[in-house]
């Protein structure tokens, strides 16, 4: 019924049979003996027999079944010999099966692997490492998601809750483990699908970062790479640390006035996350002062690193700029950095197209309107002043021809206020026009 044959040149044998189909499969065991071959052949004769038959194994066949390592496992699988269970899959708990997931995945960066660690952490410390992954339901992912809210803060010892935002973070990536435990057949649906797993903006942690806060800070910063690097966070919008430390002296060309800056974060796009960000008057001063200590192509090649000082995992930006807010007695604000380059990019957006801006700043449009635009009150009060914010200009002349049945209006500017003082008393009509009745 079945036959070992070897090919030249290759240690092992080739193990050919017809299956219950009337197929012709073989099987390759490389490595194996004579004697360990002809094992196999002789347990898979029985197999096909009992298969034909509709019956199990027998207890020999069994143990050999029992005593076999994986690979040879998953060839009688595929050769539909015998049935997978859950274990031939992979690890059937959720420790092993996300551990090997994170193991697994050396396509990211470690920025992402930590932010997956985060994930699995979080699901872990709820459910144990020891929990069946097709023992969670649908309703067990809602009393997760609900823990994570109110008790999942694994940072701060102050609060046990944790933002809105965290919380659909988290709920993408425990929805993307289990995705993948669906791909390997592990479990047969996603208990977390549903679930609001989309990041959205948190206004409650947006602050506009006004430019004189900067240069408050910035006079008491003795550092010129410490002063520069602030000042592209606040007036350049670059992302921190990232953008910083990839900066190199061939990337700032202060004569066309221009930067380029490549983001690690995108570097998967097809621009390779590159771009070009100009060179605004707030912060050439800093630049200028920080390539005139350094002297970039005489005293160190235009190649070298602009920002050496943190390149280093053991030196972080964080830590002295919060220093130096603390001496400005300035209170730090949420998301430290991210708000310095929202606050540039709400500026930029005010006087520059969109599209232009957000390719400043390195974001699309709707991740620009969902987490980095903020609503000003110099914008409303502009509003109140009489900007129109279109082509039509505000309080302009009405032509002479338009006036010739109307009388002037009767209203004043009061000193001081841009908002109209209404003089003379009101008709019965109000301010709207009489309609005519139909």
């Amino acid at each position: 019924m079945a036959s070992l044959s070897q090919d030249r040149g290759r240690k092992g044998f080739r193990l050919s049979f017809y299956g219950l189909d009337k197929r012709k499969r073989s099987m390759w065991l490389g490595g194996f003996s004579r004697r360990q071959a002809t094992t196999v052949k002789t347990n898979v004769e029985h197999l096909l027999v009992s298969r034909a038959a509709g019956d199990t194994p027998d207890v020999h066949v069994a143990r050999w079944l029992g005593s076999i390592g994986p690979e040879l496992r998953k060839k009688l699988i595929t050769a539909e010999l015998i049935e997978p269970t859950a274990d031939d899959h992979g690890p059937a708990t959720l420790g092993p099966f996300l551990n090997q997931y994170i193991a697994s995945r050396k396509d990211v960066k470690p920025e992402t692997l930590a932010t997956y660690r985060q994930g699995v952490r979080s699901l872990i410390d709820y459910f144990g490492a020891d929990r069946r992954l097709d023992s969670n339901t649908a309703g067990d992912a809602e009393l997760w998601r609900v823990w994570q809210a109110t008790e999942g803060n694994q940072r701060e010892t102050e609060r046990s809750e944790i933002a809105e935002s965290t919380v659909r973070r988290r709920t993408g990536l425990a929805r993307q483990f289990f995705t993948h435990a669906i791909k390997r057949k592990l479990i047969s649906e996603n208990p977390f699908d549903g679930l609001p797993a989309t990041v959205r903006g948190n206004a409650k942690r947006q602050q506009f970062i006004p430019q004189e806060t900067i240069y408050r800070v910035l006079k008491l910063a003795t550092c010129p790479e410490l002063r520069a690097v602030i000042a592209l966070s606040r007036f350049a919008g670059i992302r921190i640390p990232s953008e910083a430390v990839a900066l190199t002296w061939q990337d700032i060309d202060l004569e066309a006035g221009r930067l380029t800056i490549r983001a690690s974060k995108t570097e998967h796009h097809e621009d390779g996350g590159i771009r070009f960000c100009p060179i605004f008057p707030e912060l050439r001063p800093y630049l200028v002062a920080l390539y005139d200590r350094t002297n970039p192509g005489i005293d160190c090649p235009l190649s070298a690193p602009v920002f050496r000082r943190w390149r280093s995992a053991d030196q972080n930006i964080r830590t002295p700029f919060l220093k130096l807010l603390r001496q400005a007695g300035v209170e730090a604000w949420p998301k430290l950095f991210h708000n310095m380059r929202a606050s540039r990019e709400t500026e930029l957006l005010a006087e520059f197209p969109v599209k232009d801006v957000c390719s400043w700043i390195g974001n699309s449009q709707a991740v620009a309107m969902e987490h980095y635009a903020m609503t000003t009150a110099d914008s409303f009060q502009r509003a109140i002043c009489g900007s129109t914010g279109g082509s039509i200009r505000a309080n302009q002349e009405i032509s002479e021809d338009d006036t010739q049945n109307e009388k002037p209006s009767e209203t004043r500017v009061s000193e001081g206020s841009c908002d109209p003082v209404m003089s003379g008393p009101m008709g019965d009509t109000g301010f709207e026009p009489v309609t005519s009745t139909v």
